[in-house]
């Protein structure tokens, strides 16, 4: 099912003449789907406190791909470690808190430039985080407090967000009615331009 000039398209052979059917509704409707859940993505991770420079929150979009198989509306992020937020991480010595995450701290598969102890250092200044004290009431330094957080989820992992997963949900049984009557009218359309006779079309998703 490729991407044509005029939108996403199927492609027929009809009596050895190829016919395109484009799916002009059905993509506005994965627009609206898209938009809906990047829209409800954020406001899950505002929720859950995780917006603090905002980048990660900017970061995020979706994207309609056509191919040979099928249309797939993919959600992803600007941000090298959105991923991550989403789909939590393994710590080197526990994977209690992600346990089906196919990331893992020391793996040595992450391509970004940045470091997790960097990370944390611009969260505790941008947060920011009130002073801790120590066993003996004194305050920790800033160097110090990073190092501590750093090595604990470095040890013990990231737990998922699955903020793209609960925006997903929010209105999957609204967004599948709506590709399927979008395909009902694109199939419709197709069929009156295209065809005489009678014909009984069921779409099933």
């Amino acid at each position: 099912m490729p991407r044509s000039k005029k939108g996403i398209s199927l492609k027929l052979i009809v009596d050895g003449e190829v016919i395109y059917l484009y799916l002009n509704n059905l993509r506005k409707a994965l627009n609206r789907i898209g938009k809906k859940v990047v829209s409800n993505a954020r406001k899950v991770l505002k929720q859950q406190k995780k917006v603090v420079t905002g980048n990660l929150s900017k970061s995020l979009y979706y994207t309609i791909e056509g191919t040979d198989e099928g249309i797939e509306l993919l959600f992803e992020g600007h941000a090298p470690y959105w991923d991550f937020v989403e789909q939590g991480v393994k710590g080197l010595i526990s994977n209690a808190k992600a346990p089906d995450s196919p990331y893992k701290f020391g793996s040595g598969n992450f391509e970004g430039t940045g470091t997790l102890r960097g990370g944390i250092d611009r969260w505790v200044i941008q947060k920011p985080i009130k002073g801790i004290r120590d066993s003996k009431g004194k305050f920790i330094p800033r160097k110090q407090m990073v190092s501590a957080i750093s090595t604990k989820i470095y040890n013990y992992g990231i737990e998922p967000s699955n903020f793209y997963t609960i925006a997903l949900d929010q209105g999957e049984k609204k967004n599948l009615l709506l590709i399927s009557k979008a395909i009902g009218v694109d199939v419709t359309d197709f069929v009156e331009e295209n065809m005489t006779g009678l014909y009984n079309i069921s779409i099933t998703i």
